[in-house]
């Protein structure tokens, strides 16, 4: 898990690097539509918390803007892992390997505060979602998993910075997934770009 995790991180920071300097190159002024992504950890809430580790998320967006709208519409594609807590299914059973795991496809809207010109913009951001969520655990050689859809909804703010060709942000928000017995909640805290 954390050879795994340094790769990702790795990797994510290069195709990041290879984004913001393609970006440059580039100036998103005038352009309704934006895209990026985003990387970050997810810290699990409630009940979900009580069963998962610290996680990390990676994604992609398409942001656009109406003229005649003072905000932003933002799909977004996630990805989103939290290892299994040790003591998940209690003592009896000892040490468990497994994951829950998630893919996101979210519609928010964007509404920023403040001069457009301004290097640095704060922003509130919320909208409605699909998550595809699954637990897979394994216990002396039994593969365990369980996949479900379900709909959720987040909220959160955020700090946009304008740079020469490009945007990158800093964001946190709260998701809640209407699960059955209680809500699955997390925070992912995010740094992205876009251009």
């Amino acid at each position: 898990m954390h050879r795994f995790f340094g790769r990702f991180v790795i990797g994510a920071s290069a195709l990041l690097i290879a984004a913001t300097a393609h970006a440059q190159g580039t100036s998103p002024s005038g352009r309704p539509f934006k895209l990026g992504g985003q990387l970050g950890a997810s810290v699990p809430m409630g009940d979900f918390g009580d069963g998962a580790d610290l996680g990390f998320h990676l994604g992609g967006l398409i942001e656009y803007k109406p003229a005649s709208l003072p905000m932003s519409l933002r799909g977004e594609l996630t990805y989103h892992r939290n290892g299994l807590k040790d003591d998940f299914f209690g003592s009896d059973f000892g040490s468990i390997d497994g994951n829950f795991s998630q893919i996101d496809f979210v519609g928010n809207a964007v509404m920023p505060f403040g001069d457009a010109a301004s290097t640095a913009r704060p922003y509130v951001i919320g909208g409605l979602g699909l998550y595809r969520l699954k637990a897979s655990a394994e216990y002396e050689g039994i593969d365990i998993s369980d996949t479900q859809t379900k709909f959720g909804l987040n909220f959160g703010a955020g700090l946009t910075f304008n740079l020469s060709g490009f945007e990158t942000f800093v964001e946190t928000r709260f998701h809640s997934v209407f699960a059955e017995d209680s809500n699955m909640n997390f925070i992912p805290l995010s740094f992205g770009f876009k251009f």
